[in-house]
């Protein structure tokens, strides 16, 4: 059976789009190969930068597998000095905060309780107050686990020995050979539509790589003014609140304010006033971040419309959870690219069509 060229096209098209379905819905194929995405879009800046180094000192070309491997060296060697500064007493405030929910908790219920006394005048209703206090139940019935699990995710990050050992491998090749892993994706299409469709890797190559290192900027920006300002206010267990931060950073529209309440109940743990003081420090830093700093590291690097992007992270909550959320807007941003230039092929189209009509 011969098979004609728009039948071939969207053959093709389709086995692609169920390749794609069947990666997402491998967990443990998957996760692998975003964690070495993102470490390949960190190191790629630091290979890039040894190289011109070199050559600017010695005028000669350092190898691509020794840039390589010395920018895996940088980066261990930056991450160690950070888990030796931070994570230890980070760890131990996390501890300690499990250790001291169930108290958190207890006055956090009774400062709910007195916020209708003969002093204050505050009218809460009894549904409310209910709701309230079921809440704080389930709190003290699941915090501790939840607690002691986020510490146990730190610890065990990789989360087993072989995808542990695997992502420096997948990264190394990423970065060796990740333009030639695209022209070979590339070139299971008709040679007429590949020049468009390098235009678009090239696209989405660019949107995910300042996507990503934009992110890390902002998260470790924010989680260090966040801890810096607990800190100083005297809230309690502040290196927990500014890693909160950090990974909220990564949700949009939702994940700052997701990231304030903890600090806020906290902060009313010790008194109200506080509480006051941190959440119109929290308003300051999301204003700050939202019209200064976002604005100078990320650019205009995607353009999505809050709406779509409130849509997104609903599905992406559904589907995958708080990962989920987390990637809906690289994702979003990426199906965006892909359906601008979903319509391509009636271009091509049209065009072979005007050179057969011309013959």
């Amino acid at each position: 059976m011969i098979w004609g060229k728009d039948t071939q096209f969207w053959l093709r098209t389709a086995l692609v789009i169920l390749a794609v379905l069947l990666f997402i819905s491998i967990h443990a194929v998957y996760w692998p190969l975003v964690v070495s995405l993102i470490f390949t879009f960190i190191l790629i800046p630091i290979r890039d930068g040894l190289r011109y180094l070199v050559y600017g000192i010695c005028k000669c070309r350092l190898p691509e597998n020794l840039a390589i491997g010395f920018s895996f060296v940088i980066l261990i060697l930056i991450l160690a000095c950070v888990a030796n500064v931070i994570l230890r007493p980070l760890l131990y405030q996390l501890n300690l905060l499990a250790a001291n929910f169930n108290t958190i908790v207890l006055q956090m219920s009774v400062l709910v309780n007195h916020l209708e006394n003969d002093q204050t005048h505050v009218y809460i209703p009894e549904q409310v107050k209910q709701l309230i206090n079921e809440a704080l139940v389930k709190a003290g019935n699941y915090g501790v686990d939840s607690i002691t699990n986020v510490v146990k995710s730190v610890v065990v990050i990789a989360g087993t020995v072989v995808e542990f050992c695997v992502v420096p491998f997948i990264t190394f090749y990423f970065m060796k050979d990740g333009a030639h892993l695209v022209q070979s994706f590339i070139s299971i299409f008709p040679p007429t539509y590949r020049p468009r469709l390098e235009g678009i890797a090239g696209e989405i190559h660019r949107v995910l790589s300042r996507y990503i290192r934009g992110q890390i900027i902002l998260s470790c920006i924010i989680a260090g003014v966040i801890f810096c300002g607990m800190w100083i206010m005297g809230v309690p267990y502040p290196m927990v609140i500014g890693l909160l931060a950090a990974i909220t950073e990564w949700i949009p529209i939702v994940g700052p304010i997701v990231g304030a309440v903890p600090a806020i109940l906290l902060g009313a743990t010790v008194s109200g006033s506080l509480a006051l003081k941190v959440l119109i420090f929290y308003v300051i830093v999301q204003q700050m971040d939202s019209h200064v700093i976002m604005p100078q590291v990320m650019g205009a690097v995607i353009r999505l419309h809050p709406v779509v992007i409130i849509i997104s992270l609903l599905i992406g909550g559904t589907l995958m959870g708080v990962a989920g959320m987390i990637l809906t807007v690289p994702i979003t941003a990426v199906l965006q690219i892909l359906c601008s230039h979903l319509w391509f092929y009636e271009l091509y189209k049209d065009k072979e069509m005007d050179v057969h009509g011309k013959r």
